[in-house]
């Protein structure tokens, strides 16, 4: 089942321990029945010491 609206993400930066607030657009979902589930991905970066993270997601 896919999402009808951005899901809020809050995660932890890797490299300072800041928290980072990040926004993942619908994705389509995983089917069972398809083939064609496709990982999506998104870049944010921290705004506290500016490392780049990456958020995937179906």
């Amino acid at each position: 089942m896919s999402r009808t609206g951005h899901a809020d993400m809050h995660i932890g930066c890797p490299e300072c321990d800041a928290t980072v607030d990040a926004s993942v657009p619908p994705g389509p979902g995983i089917h069972a029945e398809s083939d064609s589930n496709r990982l999506l991905g998104k870049e944010t970066q921290c705004r506290n010491c500016g490392h780049e993270l990456e958020l995937y997601y179906y």
